[in-house]
């Protein structure tokens, strides 16, 4: 009976498998590239191995007979159990032999195009040969149904996620725009000497219930008197946080303007590369996608699999190797504990969420307590242009450092500039203050020192910003060209671990028995 389950092991996970594949190969080959001009060397090998897989069939049903011959079961027990592996085996002898006749087809004629016979046998062969490639699974009905159960439920959540993303993106376009729209609308109203607020009420007409009220709600406050700027940062969401500080600059320095359509050049530049945004949260959707499937796999083998190898291992009283022991000591584990591992499972999903609320707001427009203190450099393509802005207008830089310490969001960059400021008071060079506070590195400041020398401060201020948030751009997409194949490679490095480990005992197993 051992020898009948070693048998009936290795006809469902190694001869069905390889049967099945190699049929639906070959009738896609002739369907895809035609019947003429294959290499004769190739046809041979492939009629040599439909002859070989076909002996191995009669191979594997001799066995079977020869097992149940010397088994202590009884005629008709016998019969049952040789009934079923006859019938499978009979199928695959089959399915091979219309291979054998589909290679012996191979460079017959001279037309190209597949004869109607020889395209109703490779149709034949293509069927067959998926329900032969889909016998193995026949072992695992049970544990397949609550493994679809879980895959369609998995594929709903994400089915969720993706939809959920598609939107998000679409109202972050939408947000943007509006942004856009609006900073060109003040930017006219105040080089036009147009009253804002009266203007924003005939512009809030023609927009959305829940935009209108906020459009409604900033001119109300510009009735009252308030400023604009002060006016933008008590009514959120209509600008980036970037465009506030640029009207403040612009308030102090006379240049309300120029600073209008600066912030409204600069929106109307990053509405036109969110295309890259797009590309970056496709590529994270990807990754995500196939960590979190991983994930599920692994554990789907742990928790049903593993233990069935387990028992049947045992049952043989095989000794096990000790990469499979140590795989079903972490099986254990993990099925003992899994609870454990939901919040490492759920971290890909919960990365992507923040990634779309993060795209939809806009980051700079979001208070990130504690990871923003760690890279002082991430406000400096925003902190040089307001510097430029200044500049451009021939006001001093402490204006602009003055403006992103009261409005900015982030408490670090108000501190840091803060205190930049105060250093610039008593008396040290604005771009070395910059440098000592980790904004500009060296580099940029002798940049700066020089174009100031050269009176072209302004133009290389907004260069340098640029050149900076590009750079940024690039990186960020070679890291995650970089993270897609290592993330694949230590994935495929799971699964070769896992094959290992469940196949050293089979073969060990075969070696014992022979």
């Amino acid at each position: 009976m051992d020898v009948l389950g070693l048998i009936i092991s290795l006809a469902f996970f190694v001869y069905f498998p390889i049967a099945g594949i190699s049929s639906i190969l070959l009738a896609r080959r002739i369907n895809d590239f035609g019947h003429q001009g294959v290499n004769p060397l190739l046809k041979t090998c492939w009629t040599s191995f439909t002859m070989f897989m076909m002996g191995c069939s009669v191979i594997l049903i001799g066995c079977s007979f020869f097992s149940l011959s010397t088994s202590q079961y009884s005629g008709v027990g016998a019969i049952f159990l040789i009934i079923p592996i006859t019938l499978l085996l009979s199928l695959t002898i089959y399915l091979e032999y219309l291979c054998y006749l589909s290679t012996s087809a191979l460079n017959q004629g001279d037309e190209h195009d597949l004869p109607e016979p020889l395209r109703n046998l490779t149709h034949k062969t293509h069927v067959l040969g998926w329900i032969v490639l889909g016998l193995p699974l026949l072992l695992f009905a049970p544990g397949l149904l609550l493994a679809a159960t879980v895959v369609l439920s998995f594929a709903m959540v994400f089915l969720v996620f993706v939809i959920l993303g598609s939107v998000l993106n679409i109202m972050s376009v939408s947000k943007r725009a509006n942004e856009s729209e609006l900073l060109w609308l003040l930017a006219l109203c105040v080089e036009k000497n147009i009253p804002i607020a009266e203007e924003l009420d005939m512009y809030s007409l023609t927009q959305k219930r829940k935009y209108r009220e906020k459009i409604q709600l900033l001119s109300s406050r510009l009735y009252s008197g308030e400023s604009l700027s002060d006016s933008l940062s008590t009514t959120p969401g209509l600008v980036p946080q970037s465009a506030i500080v640029a009207v403040r600059i612009g308030e102090e320095s006379n240049s309300l303007g120029i600073a209008l359509r600066d912030a409204a050049v600069q929106s109307t530049k990053k509405l036109k590369h969110l295309s890259d945004n797009s590309n970056l949260t496709i590529i994270f959707l990807y990754l995500t996608v196939v960590v979190s499937i991983q994930f599920l796999i692994t554990g789907f083998i742990m928790y049903w699999i593993i233990p069935k190898f387990k028992k049947i291992f045992l049952d043989f009283g095989t000794e096990l190797p000790s990469v499979t022991l140590g795989l079903m000591n972490v099986s254990d584990y993990f099925v003992a504990y899994f609870y454990l591992f939901l919040p490492l499972f759920s971290l890909p999903i919960i990365a992507l969420v923040l990634t779309q609320v993060g795209n939809y707001y806009g980051w700079y427009n979001l208070r990130i307590p504690f990871f923003t203190e760690w890279f002082p450099r991430l406000n400096t393509p925003h902190c040089l242009r307001q510097i430029a802005q200044s500049v451009s207008v021939q006001k001093p830089p402490q204006i602009a450092l003055e403006s992103i310490s009261t409005f900015h969001l982030w408490a670090d960059v108000r501190m840091r500039t803060q205190s930049v400021n105060e250093r610039i008071k008593q008396g040290e060079n604005t771009w070395e203050s910059l440098q000592n506070a980790k904004v500009i590195n060296e580099t940029e400041a002798a940049l700066c020192s020089t174009a100031e020398r050269m009176d072209n401060l302004p133009y290389v201020l907004r260069t340098l910003a640029e050149s900076i948030e590009l750079r940024r751009a690039r990186k960020l997409r070679v890291l995650l060209e970089f993270l897609k194949p290592i993330i694949i490679s230590f994935l495929a490095i799971l699964v070769g671990y896992f094959v290992i480990a469940l196949y050293m005992p089979l073969v060990k197993l075969i070696y014992d028995l022979v």
